[in-house]
């Protein structure tokens, strides 16, 4: 990656490609034109940023939804500080994943000082890694939360502590 890149993107990136071995991450997207392999390089790149951005957006709806349900469920179920602080937290790891979409649908910095054609192709494939991995995780995220909301919603409605 360039300097350009903020550095977040850049730790996001190494973690996400931690354990990767390099002809992993130069190799990676040749590994993408398995599906088509008559198709150029830019097709398969821009086909794939689609359906990350397509994916992301649908997952961040969904991640939206249960923000604002667990907004007006906290005022039905929470009747003590603790109750709040599990309503609270569950939201705001909801916002982190949010964040994490909004990452996967962000445009990256077109404009960076590029020297040559090879530095092109790394910035989208470091890119594309990075989006994917992250929609990956946001995926998993996604589904471990919904359903540690799905049990602690009835657990917190139910639970009436000794006054």
């Amino acid at each position: 990656m360039i300097p350009a890149v903020p550095a977040m993107d850049r730790w996001l990136f190494r973690a996400v490609t931690r354990g990767w071995p390099q002809p992993r991450i130069e190799n990676y997207v040749d590994v993408l034109k398995v599906d088509d392999p008559q198709s150029a390089l830019p097709n398969v790149i821009s086909r794939s940023f689609q359906l990350i951005d397509t994916k992301a957006s649908g997952l961040l709806t969904h991640t939206s939804m249960m923000i604002a349900a667990l907004g007006v469920a906290g005022h039905l179920v929470a009747d003590s500080h603790l109750e709040e602080g599990v309503i609270l937290v569950e939201i705001m790891l909801y916002l982190l994943v949010a964040v994490m979409c909004l990452r996967c649908m962000a445009i990256f910095n077109e404009h960076s000082f590029v020297s040559s054609h090879s530095d092109i192709s790394n910035i989208v494939r470091d890119e594309l890694i990075l989006r994917r991995e992250l929609y990956s995780a946001c995926n998993r995220a996604t589904i471990y939360l919904t359903m540690l909301i799905f049990f602690s919603l009835p657990i917190l409605y139910l639970y009436v502590p000794a006054r």
